[in-house]
């Protein structure tokens, strides 16, 4: 299967004394649905800004496709990337549907009006996400996971092909945290690539294709997810013993009691 994504030999550091990435290699296939795990400090947030095109690598290149994301402009670069961040503004003086709308400047001129698709794209996304009915309220207003939901849709608004996503059920109650994985799925089943960041081991592992174990900057492990979450693997990356059962669907989930948990900072 082509590649939407690779990411070859990058090098990142926020100073020259502390590097976060070295010599790391990533690639993500189209319609695939990857979960990038790891404990705090392993680097999943800045290799998500990476790919995003929103932080640069010190060295190594990043395609989108056959083309290098730093030589595609930001337009070019949401038609094919849909990207929604962690950390969320609250001051932003907006309603909910003039976020979403904002989507669809990956699409149209920002100094042109909606047209009939656009409206269409702008409402089907309030919809999936759950937003429709609070369209008119200020972004500024919502709560944490309302504002989330928005930021999903203006995304989902953009009709990129490839989603990246940072904690994206961080915010959500139960309901909503389903739905939206749900939805996830639902969009790779139509052809989109997604990838997601969270600490939510067993969400990713129940969902995901491929989950990727970072530690430190670098990749332990990649594969399916009964091959990632064993209690070998987590050990290694998270410091911690664990047991390890199969739930009804043959997705791995951590067991309840934790065995001599010696987390290691």
């Amino acid at each position: 299967m082509p590649e939407i994504m690779n990411a070859q030999n990058l090098k990142f550091g926020y100073s020259r004394e502390n590097t976060v990435l070295e010599d790391f290699s990533f690639k993500v296939k189209n319609s695939e649905f990857v979960g990038l795990i790891g404990p705090n400090g392993s680097g999943k947030t800045t290799i998500l800004k990476l790919l995003s095109g929103y932080l640069s690598p010190k060295a190594g290149d990043i395609f989108l496709g056959k083309q290098k994301i730093n030589l595609l402009s930001s337009r070019q670069r949401a038609r094919i990337l849909g990207v929604v961040p962690q950390v969320i503004s609250t001051t932003m003086p907006f309603t909910v549907k003039q976020v979403v709308e904002m989507g669809r400047t990956a699409r149209i001129s920002p100094f042109l009006p909606l047209r009939g698709h656009d409206h269409e794209a702008v409402c089907s996304a309030m919809n999936e996400m759950d937003v429709f009915e609070i369209k008119n309220s200020l972004f500024s207003q919502l709560s944490g996971g309302e504002r989330q939901r928005t930021i999903i849709a203006a995304a989902l608004a953009q009709e990129p092909e490839m989603l990246l996503l940072d904690e994206p059920t961080s915010s959500l109650d139960l309901g909503h945290k389903l739905q939206l994985m749900g939805l996830l799925k639902g969009l790779q089943a139509r052809g989109m690539t997604v990838m997601a960041v969270s600490h939510d081991i067993e969400l990713m592992a129940k969902y995901c294709d491929r989950l990727v174990l970072l530690k430190n900057g670098k990749v332990l492990a990649s594969g399916a997810p009964p091959e990632i979450i064993t209690p070998e693997l987590i050990k290694e990356a998270y410091g911690c013993e664990v047991n390890v059962i199969v739930g009804i669907n043959g997705e791995p989930l951590i067991s309840a009691e934790i065995k001599a948990a010696e987390i290691k900072y």
